[in-house]
């Protein structure tokens, strides 16, 4: 039941991906027009919401391996948001930049763990 739920929400991987790239591309563009960005946290984005509802109740029930890439998955997902947060497109920054990169780093990160919970999840 909880490898389910699982594979249920990795199933929309792409989908997840494709959202934290056009956060990003819109985030460079409110700083690029210093414009206001509506931020949010990592339990706020559609990937978040989701993730907290299908796949922390059953945390605790999968095997340690797929357990450990979930946990993983968690943590880049709210670095991704918590740098995406030090960023005021109103009051840009030099340092901009490099968060942003970092930002794309993370997402890389994420998709790649995404797609590796996603092979092993149909294999168990």
């Amino acid at each position: 039941m909880p490898l389910t739920r699982l594979r249920e929400l990795i199933n929309e991987t792409e989908m997840f991906i494709s959202h934290h790239a056009i956060y990003i591309s819109k985030l460079e563009r409110a700083v690029k027009n210093h414009e206001e960005f509506a931020h949010k946290t990592c339990h706020e984005c559609s990937f978040g919401v989701k993730w907290d509802s299908m796949a922390v109740p059953v945390k605790s029930e999968l095997p340690e391996e797929v357990r450990a890439l979930v946990e993983e998955i968690e943590k880049i997902h709210c670095e991704f948001h918590e740098v995406s947060m030090q960023i005021d497109p109103k009051n840009p920054q030099p340092s901009d930049e490099e968060k942003l990169n970092r930002m794309k780093e993370l997402s890389a990160s994420l998709f790649q763990k995404l797609l590796a919970l996603k092979r092993l999840v149909k294999e168990e």
